[in-house]
């Protein structure tokens, strides 16, 4: 799902938007991403689905997070596939196993609402869980280091 564009094609193309810096938004989005984490990690056992989804929310917001912290946000059409567009863009090819495991996990996502017929296993549960992890800590490393004075206490 890597694609082959940059942040000016996503400006240029009306998907993102420049907004003012707001540190007190970027840490907010993050200490939820954790509160998600944490949210998923309880539902694994009960509920497969919501674990996913919650895991899902962390990357979303952590995403969010980042596009703030880079002085964007999406625009009104496609806001989910326009978060990961942008965070692959900025992460690049290094990262493009999880940024392609986001993308699975937002389509995965979006047939648990429309097609609820659709099983969530504890396995991609769990995955997921794996995934989320491993985003946001990726994504809070980043923000801390553009947001060196701020304080991040998450109790992970």
């Amino acid at each position: 799902m890597i694609y082959n564009e940059s942040k000016e094609t996503l400006f240029k193309s009306g998907l993102i938007k420049k907004c003012p810096f707001d540190h007190k938004a970027i840490l907010n989005l993050l200490k939820r991403a954790y509160i998600d984490i944490k949210t998923a990690k309880r539902n694994l056992s009960q509920d497969e689905e919501c674990a996913f989804n919650y895991a899902y929310n962390a990357m979303l917001r952590s995403g969010l997070a980042f596009m703030f912290a880079e002085g964007f946000r999406p625009d009104i059409k496609d806001k989910h596939l326009t978060v990961i567009r942008f965070v692959g863009i900025v992460l690049g090819d290094n990262f493009k196993k999880i940024i392609n495991d986001y993308d699975f996990m937002r389509k995965k996502r979006n047939r648990f609402i429309y097609e609820p017929e659709i099983p969530c296993s504890i396995k991609e549960a769990k995955d997921a869980l794996n995934t989320a992890e491993e985003f946001v800590g990726t994504i809070s490393g980043l923000i801390r280091v553009k947001l060196p004075q701020k304080e991040f206490n998450f109790n992970k």
